[in-house]
């Protein structure tokens, strides 16, 4: 049985099981259940919610269904706590962004470690082919208007530089780290905010074609702390807009 502190009824209104998911993603991305440990039981919950089990297995069903529960069966059954970010769907990232699961500095530990390295290794192995591409890329940056179609293609320069760097393993690494820098900003930045200007990565590809390593991840190291300097901030503001609002519900 979990030592948690038990769950306290719902009120009788809306959809009962959105109620359920949503007070149990609360006790879970706060701490109250850690990662592996069990939920109470469907009666348990039935009678701590003051729902039917039919709404505590809906609720069960859908946790699992996002990955953040994982349902056991058999006498030593139940539903467990699953590792809330390697799980996430898009949609909890917010979630996981609120209750500090993820933070900005999460990913300038990780850019500022790899990302300098990576551009290091494109300027000894990338091709003419490889640095025209990242050229033409840049090239359209201007031709965009939408903000987020920006965001992505930004994105994508990043991940060129992973691509061409001669390591097939660093350049997994860039496909994920992008994929998390695109899911903070799309959570995190006001539709209208550029936090990148269209020339940023000029430097880096005129590094790129002088074949000089060291200017490379010198530049790659003052762009990232740039952008995620900007992303701070950010998420500062995200996270305080999102206080005053759980504030508003709960007042």
């Amino acid at each position: 049985m979990s030592v948690a502190q038990p769950f306290t009824k719902i009120k009788k209104f809306g959809n009962l099981y959105e109620d359920v998911v949503k007070e149990i993603k609360i006790a879970v991305l706060s701490g109250r259940y850690p990662i592996g440990s069990p939920l109470p039981s469907e009666t348990q919950l039935a009678d701590q919610f003051g729902v039917s089990r039919p709404v505590i297995r809906e609720a069960l069903r859908y946790l699992q269904s996002r990955g953040l529960v994982e349902i056991r069966r058999g006498t030593k059954g139940g539903a467990f706590i699953r590792d809330t970010f390697r799980h996430a769907f898009p949609e909890d990232f917010s979630d996981l962004i609120l209750y500090r699961h993820v933070k900005v500095e999460h990913l300038t530990e990780a850019r500022l470690l790899i990302e300098p390295e990576v551009s290091r290794l494109a300027a000894l192995n990338a091709t003419p082919r490889d640095i025209e591409g990242m050229k033409e890329l840049v090239r359209q940056y201007g031709t965009i208007k939408n903000p987020d179609e920006k965001d992505k293609m930004y994105a994508l320069f990043h991940r060129l530089v992973g691509r061409c760097c001669g390591n097939p393993l660093y350049a997994t690494l860039m496909e994920s780290i992008m994929d998390f820098t695109e899911g903070f900003i799309r959570i995190i930045k006001p539709v209208s905010k550029f936090i990148h200007q269209d020339d940023d990565h000029d430097e880096i590809i005129e590094a790129f074609e002088k074949h000089d390593p060291e200017k490379a991840a010198e530049v790659a190291t003052r762009h990232a702390r740039h952008i995620l300097e900007e992303m701070h901030e950010l998420e500062t503001t995200y996270l305080a807009l999102l206080e005053r609002k759980e504030e508003s519900i709960s007042g």
